[in-house]
């Protein structure tokens, strides 16, 4: 399969996983909420759920992975600085991007646990 090809389809599978993620994840939030006391969707309750949108989420994390590793030539080239002025935008943009997402991968880690009433 030629590059291209591989790119293409990584992106579609990247984003049909991340649909599917936050589809599960609206589903957790609103269709079962805490407490639902065994209820269930297509048969399934909402610690499977749970479990479906962790795989879900891992899934979407190794397809960002392989994503990366086809662009590898791209970030070679750009953090060697022979980019051009608009690889230069891309690259500045992506590097905010992935702050802002490794800061919030983080926040979990340092939110204060507040006791249940």
């Amino acid at each position: 399969m030629k590059q291209s090809g591989l790119i293409k389809l990584i992106d579609l599978l990247s984003f049909i996983v991340l649909t599917l993620m936050i589809s599960s994840g609206v589903l957790l939030e609103f269709t079962l909420p805490a407490r639902s006391r065994g209820a269930s969707v297509l048969d399934l309750t909402r610690h499977q759920w749970g479990s479906v949108h962790f795989y879900l989420s891992l899934l979407f994390l190794i397809l960002m992975a392989l994503h990366l590793v086809t662009h590898a030539r791209y970030i070679r080239t750009a953090l060697a600085g022979k980019a051009t002025r608009e690889q230069n935008y891309r690259l500045a943009i992506g590097a905010i991007s992935l702050l802002v997402l490794i800061l919030l991968a983080l926040l979990p880690l340092f939110a204060a646990v507040e006791p249940g009433h």
